[in-house]
């Protein structure tokens, strides 16, 4: 199935609906998203598990699937293994036959030599995904972090979902220009999720206005869709922004057709 319209990326799962799954896809439902990102790795573990062992991803996902609702994973990567971390990759996207996963990789893959890193990790992880939709997530502007191999991952990747994080600015609808642009002008380009922000940092936060910004940006440039970050702030820091991402009419931006002549 295509990804296409609104989604949101959960980090700690007992920090969204206090973990109840049933609850999660409740509201993930009322709030028109079509997908839901977990995250289920950190480098070579599995990540969403509690102190005693117990996994909390399984119940979320399959309350999330009876909705209707695609459910991704989300990766932390930091390519120091890059063997064992795509071998964890693939081994919890296969047990919650996910239906797709994204590569959270960052400032680890500026470090020299990288190139190399992530090709081993991308062909380690189509090895074991040849089929399974594949998404990098990482910095939204290419000609700032010119260190970082968007090639290498974005060859064997199927989708592109940028991180564009206006974190101390105010003007995401020109951020994300900038990012689609400049990544339409890479090799291997690829359907453009981006990533808006909705957390705080250092005393920092969106403010509602800019996040409908974003959106109606992400309709105006003709993407397919858009994601934010995290359900765990936005949920329980923000509620009025939580309803505004709700309220936006995604997939249903068009006037209404002029009623019939008499």
């Amino acid at each position: 199935m295509a990804l296409t319209g609104k989604g949101m990326m959960i980090w700690r799962i007992p920090s969204c609906e206090s973990g109840n799954g049933s609850a999660i896809a409740s509201t993930a439902a009322a709030a028109g998203y079509s997908h839901v990102l977990i995250k289920i790795a950190n480098d070579t573990r599995p990540y969403n598990v509690d102190a005693s062992g117990k996994d909390l991803v399984a119940p979320v996902v399959d309350a999330l699937r009876a909705k209707g609702i695609q459910v991704w994973g989300w990766h932390y990567v930091y390519g120091y293994d890059p063997l064992g971390e795509a071998r964890i990759a693939v081994s919890q996207t296969k047990r919650f036959a996910l239906d797709g996963y994204v590569i959270d990789a960052e400032v680890e893959y500026k470090e020299a030599g990288r190139d190399a890193v992530a090709r081993t990790f991308m062909s380690e992880l189509r090895k074991g995904l040849p089929s399974t939709p594949v998404a990098l997530s990482t910095f939204r502007w290419p000609t700032y972090h010119r260190s970082f191999p968007y090639v290498a991952f974005l060859e064997k990747c199927d989708y592109n979902m940028p991180q564009v994080y206006w974190v101390k600015s105010h003007n995401p609808g020109e951020q994300l220009k900038t990012c689609v642009e400049q990544f339409h002008s890479l090799q291997h380009r690829r359907p453009i999720f981006p990533v808006g922000a909705a957390y705080s940092e250092h005393g920092w936060k969106p403010s509602i206005g800019e996040v409908v910004k974003f959106m109606e940006t992400a309709v105006d440039v003709g993407l397919e869709g858009f994601d934010f970050y995290s359900w765990d702030w936005c949920r329980n820091k923000a509620p009025d922004m939580w309803r505004a991402i709700a309220e936006f009419p995604w997939g249903n931006t068009n006037p209404p057709p002029p009623p019939p002549a008499d």
